[in-house]
């Protein structure tokens, strides 16, 4: 009887000591929206539930009228999902379709436009003028073209990318801003992809506006794989490190001449399904990190880093060594009390042995949130490929 007592007394140490671990939270989680979302014609609470468990908790569709897209929103609601609009009507009577949706709960912003050039500023600012006239709260929805090339803009209308961006945001009050672009290729990671994610992270910095950023979840030709964990997880990261505030998936449902997606073409779900649900998941489970997060630096690693980014050369206070046995981003970001030192492993293939050492205060957050003492694990580990590590220390004050 003596040796239960005392087996008893030991389980519920383990279970209040288990209890007492740091985990971090977050007010809000991570806006995570899919592109090409729900099709009107399965516009039912069995899909809304599966968009749902995969992790998106926003969903962007075209609808055909405002009737359809109302009862997108209602649906939306009941499930506790948001939705951006994108109706005939928002365009061709602004003022009525905003005074109808803008008090809804569901509704998260108004869908005005994909990849514009710069002759396409004008008329979207004084559409996104005439719904802010009306709705102070929500956001105008308008995401730009991708950094394929960095100076060779002529396309675009501006000299270089950073004045694309720079002009958007000054002539159209979106709120917000998102960009796209899909780096994964069957030969590797396109060599644009971070001098883009550069630039654009900078400019919304400079602006002091949020972004949003895509990961592909679909193969659209033979240059892009079908998307796998590593490389679903390389890019959301990479964004989050970037300052990300908002994450994008293209195309949540199949449509004809795409090579897949989570949803395929007879309504199935997809590998693609099961892959982007685990990595959602462990994201909002860093939430805590990532929403509300000032990027304070972004450096690379590696005897060659991608073209324009910086070499790592400096470490914050509180870690003392830091060696990367490959190429990885390595960002810092702060979050109210918190810092985190974030790195990620850019390779796709191989794992990235590291090395780190703080002082008392760093500590390391694992993938469901817990934070523990740096010091609990060895000094030298290793990033899965595509994957990321994370450590805290007390913000500067």
């Amino acid at each position: 009887m003596k040796t239960s007592y005392i087996l008893c007394a030991f389980f519920i140490l383990f279970v209040s000591q288990v209890n007492a671990q740091e985990k971090l939270k977050s007010e809000k989680p991570l806006p995570i929206m899919a592109w090409s979302g729900i099709p009107e014609g399965e516009t039912n609470v069995e899909r809304f539930t599966e968009l749902r468990e995969m992790g998106i908790n926003v969903n962007l569709a075209n609808y055909s009228s405002a009737e359809a897209m109302q009862k997108a929103l209602d649906l939306a609601q009941s499930l506790g999902l948001k939705m951006v609009t994108s109706c005939p009507e928002l365009k061709s009577d602004p003022e009525k379709t905003v005074k109808r949706f803008s008090s809804h709960p569901a509704l998260a912003g108004y869908f005005l436009r994909d990849e514009p050039v710069r002759k396409d500023f004008g008329y979207l600012a004084e559409w996104a003028k005439q719904i802010n006239a009306i709705d102070k709260t929500h956001f105008c929805f308008v995401n730009l073209i991708s950094s394929i090339n960095t100076t060779k803009t002529e396309a675009l209308g501006t000299a270089t990318y950073a004045e694309y961006v720079r002009t958007f945001a000054t002539e159209v009050p979106t709120r917000l801003l998102s960009f796209d672009f899909y780096p994964i290729l069957t030969q590797g990671i396109h060599e644009s992809w971070y001098d883009g994610l550069e630039i654009f992270s900078v400019e919304a910095k400079k602006l002091a506006m949020p972004f949003w950023a895509f990961a592909l979840a679909s193969s659209y030709n033979t240059l892009h794989p079908i998307p796998t964990v590593a490389a679903l997880r390389l890019q959301l990261y990479s964004n989050l490190a970037y300052g990300a505030q908002g994450l994008e998936y293209w195309s949540y449902w199949m449509s004809q001449g795409l090579r897949s997606a989570p949803i395929g073409l007879d309504g199935k779900r997809t590998v693609v399904y099961d892959r982007i649900k685990l990595v959602n998941n462990e994201i909002q489970n860093l939430a805590g990190v990532f929403v509300g997060a000032k990027m304070i630096s972004v450096n690379h690693t590696g005897v060659v880093i991608p073209k324009g980014t910086t070499q790592l050369m400096t470490l914050p206070s509180a870690i003392k060594v830091f060696e990367a046995e490959g190429g990885a981003v390595v960002s810092q970001l702060e979050n109210g009390v918190n810092t985190f030192f974030v790195v990620i492993n850019r390779d796709l293939n191989t794992s990235l042995p590291i090395t780190i050492l703080g002082d008392k205060s760093l500590k390391r957050v694992l993938k469901d949130g817990t934070v523990v003492l740096a010091s609990a694990y060895a000094a030298t580990t290793e990033i899965e490929p595509g994957d990321v590590a994370i450590y805290m220390f007390p913000t500067k004050k």
